[in-house]
C-alpha cells in the first residue's frame, strides 16, 4: 500500500501567513522585546522530518543537530511510530547578549502513522544516528495470505 503524499492544509497555509504578519510586526520592537516575544511562539514541526518509501522499506529521517543516540526515543506502537526526546539549552551565557535565537529547544515528539494493512516486524526495524540525522527504515512485509482451512468431520 502506498502512503498518501503529504499537502500543505489551509491551516497550515493560514498559519503560515499569520506567522508572516506577526514576524513583520515585530520588525520595528527593540530586540530584547522581540526575542521575548519570538520565544513565546515556539516554531511548529520541531524537528523536520520527511518520509519516503521505497519498494522494500518506509524511511523516516529526522533532523536532530547537537542531539546524540541517548537523547533519542524511538517507538513503534501497533502501526504508529513514535519519535521523541529533547534538545537542551546548554550554552552559558558569557558576555554576550543573542540578538537572534532560532535554534529550536525543549521537547519534542513526532509520530508517523503507517498503513493498517502493514505487517512489521519490529525486531527488523532499524534506527541510525549520524551526523544529527536520525534514520528509521521500517522493512515492509508481505501481509499474510488468506488460508483455506479445511474442515474435517467427527
Amino acid at each position: 500500500m502506498k502512503m498518501i503524499p503529504w499537502k500543505k492544509s489551509s491551516d497550515e497555509a493560514v498559519s503560515s501567513d499569520f506567522d508572516d504578519f506577526v514576524t513583520r510586526a515585530l520588525e520595528p520592537l527593540d530586540w530584547g522585546v522581540r526575542n521575548r516575544l519570538a520565544g513565546m511562539f515556539p516554531a511548529r514541526n520541531f524537528p523536520a522530518m520527511n518520509v519516503a518509501e521505497t519498494p522494500e522499506h518506509y524511511i523516516v529521517t529526522l533532523e536532530l543537530p547537537g542531539l546524540e543516540p541517548k537523547d533519542v526515543n524511538v517507538e513503534l506502537m501497533g502501526n504508529t511510530l513514535q519519535i521523541s526526546g529533547e534538545r537542551r539549552w546548554e550554552e552559558e551565557k558569557k558576555d554576550k547578549d543573542y540578538h537572534r535565537v532560532e535554534s529550536q529547544y525543549g521537547s519534542f515528539a513526532r509520530s508517523v502513522v503507517l498503513p493498517d494493512n502493514l505487517h512489521v516486524d519490529r525486531e527488523a526495524v532499524e534506527a541510525t544516528f549520524q551526523n544529527g540525522v536520525l534514520e528509521i527504515r521500517v522493512p515492509k512485509a508481505e501481509p499474510t495470505p488468506a488460508a483455506k482451512i479445511p474442515v474435517k468431520s467427527k
